[in-house]
C-alpha cells in the first residue's frame, strides 16, 4: 500500500464545497485528512490504520452521505492524494488553502478560471507566479478550478 501516488490530480467533485458541507464540522480541511489518515491502494482510498476502503466506511459514517455524495467526496479526496499535496508544498507558504484562495479571489466566466478583480486568466497568471512550466501552471489552475462552481 502506498502512502501517496505520483501523478496529476484525478477526477474531482462536481460539487465544490461538498467536503466542507458534509465533513468540515469534524475534519476541518481535506488535505490534512488525506495526508494523515488515508492512503492509496489500487486506485482507491483506504484508512491508514484500518485498511478499510473509504467509500465503504463513509456509508456508515456520521451524517450518512448519499451514494452520490460519497462518490463526489471520494473523487475530491482522491485528487488530493494523487496531487501529493503539491498545492500545500508550493503555495501554502502564502495561501492557506486552495479552497479559500479560489473562493475568495477567483471566478469561472465563460468556462475560464479568472481573477475575480483582475479578470486575468489564472493559468496564464500562474506562469509568472511561482510555476516553472505551462504544465505546472495548468495543474495548479485545475486544482483551483475544482474549488469553484460555475456561476449560475
Amino acid at each position: 500500500m502506498e502512502r501517496r501516488a505520483p501523478g496529476p490530480a484525478g477526477a474531482a467533485t462536481a460539487q465544490p464545497g461538498l467536503f466542507q458541507q458534509k465533513c468540515g464540522r469534524c475534519h476541518k480541511r481535506a488535505g490534512p485528512l488525506v495526508r494523515e489518515h488515508l492512503a492509496l491502494a489500487e486506485g482507491t482510498l483506504v484508512g491508514v490504520e484500518s485498511g478499510q476502503e473509504l467509500r465503504a466506511f463513509m456509508r456508515r459514517h456520521f451524517g450518512r452521505p448519499s451514494a452520490a455524495e460519497i462518490e463526489a467526496i471520494h473523487a475530491a479526496l482522491l485528487a488530493i492524494a494523487r496531487g501529493e499535496g503539491r498545492f500545500q508544498v508550493r503555495c501554502g507558504i502564502c495561501h492557506e488553502s486552495a479552497e479559500r484562495l479560489a473562493r475568495d479571489t477567483l471566478v469561472i466566466e465563460d468556462g475560464s478560471l479568472r481573477g475575480r478583480y483582475s479578470g486575468r486568466d489564472i493559468a496564464e497568471y500562474l506562469l509568472g507566479h511561482g510555476t516553472d512550466s505551462a504544465g505546472e501552471a495548468a495543474f495548479f489552475a485545475d486544482v483551483l478550478r475544482r474549488q469553484r462552481p460555475p456561476r449560475p
